[in-house]
């Protein structure tokens, strides 16, 4: 059985056409390598305008590859629930999964539309889907502002299809696409220090000295990790980008790492990070728990809390 899943892409939709092609071929390369270290197949495509993942293998070991999937912000399982966009007949397929059926909860209905409006315009759409799942099951009150449940659905031409809870996405970039970095993980900090860095789109570059088991977990996210990502010259032919900065080692270790050829012309130093300063105790553990799991843990779960606490002391 084929089962289905929609990619949400958040940053890679500001770049440019060019860019974001780029950038989402960067992110499917990622995602073929990752399939291949957990042997499983991920098959890319579309539906008129959704970027979806198709595949056979056990869901659970699909989406947490999904879910470390850099690039991408949210993942919708999807399902065809109707070969029919009849209202009435959606409703009832609707409710046949519903394993809350007859019991008090309220709902929403939100229509995503691909193609041209024929028959329903997509508020019609929605008021038509309530007012049908009301009569089938009168337990059932609207709320649109915070139902027990949405319900969502995608509505084509002949079909319709119902979105199922949403996965959290690791965010960022496509590993390799913002250049090198090198990196000496030895131990929890520096290993989530490179973690963030690579979100950002860098491709880690370990040197000698690096705790391996610490870098099978960040492998994980990016199996290409020590595979130096390339860039053009002037001329159109590939060559290896220059590492642009260092997590875990000073600038000088990071500089004696590598000899940049005669013609090259060095105008930027390497550069020293930490995207850990300033972080809490309880934020780096959160972060932790994020790389091992990142379909149960999201990155920053509170990351609210920093506007309310500013708003408190104003």
């Amino acid at each position: 059985m084929q089962n289905v899943w929609v990619l949400r892409f958040g940053e890679l939709g500001l770049k440019s056409k060019v860019v974001r092609r780029q950038f989402q071929r960067g992110l499917y390369n990622n995602m073929d390598i990752l399939a291949k270290y957990n042997n499983i197949t991920l098959k890319e495509g579309r539906i008129i305008s959704m970027e979806v993942i198709t595949s056979d293998a056990e869901v659970e070991i699909v989406e947490d590859v999904l879910c470390r999937l850099l690039g991408v912000v949210a993942i919708d399982p999807a399902i065809v629930i109707s070969d029919s966009i009849e209202p009435k007949e959606v409703a009832t397929k609707i409710l046949s999964r519903d394993e809350n059926f007859g019991k008090s909860r309220t709902f929403g209905v939100r229509t995503k539309r691909l193609g041209p409006k024929e028959n329903f315009s997509t508020r019609e759409y929605n008021e038509q889907i309530g007012h049908w799942m009301i009569e089938l099951d009168p337990t059932l009150k609207v709320d649109l502002t915070n139902p027990d449940m949405w319900v969502r659905v995608v509505l084509e031409q002949s079909r319709v299809w119902q979105l199922e809870k949403r996965l959290n996405g690791a965010g960022g970039l496509p590993p390799g696409v913002q250049g090198d970095v090198l990196c000496k993980i030895t131990n929890l900090e520096e290993m989530m220090s490179a973690f963030l860095i690579m979100r950002r789109g860098c491709r880690l570059i370990p040197i000698q000295g690096c705790d391996e088991n610490l870098l099978k977990v960040l492998r994980k996210w990016d199996a290409s990790i020590g595979k130096s990502s390339k860039i053009k010259n002037i001329d159109g032919n590939l060559k290896t980008r220059y590492p642009w900065g260092v997590v875990g080692l000073s600038v000088e270790e990071g500089e004696s790492m590598f000899e940049r050829s005669k013609d090259e012309v060095k105008t930027v130093p390497l550069s020293t990070l930490k995207p850990l300063c300033g972080w809490t105790e309880l934020e780096k553990e959160n972060l932790l728990k994020h790389i091992h799991d990142p379909k149960h843990h999201i990155s920053m779960p509170n990351f609210e809390g920093w506007m309310e606490d500013t708003e408190d002391s104003e």
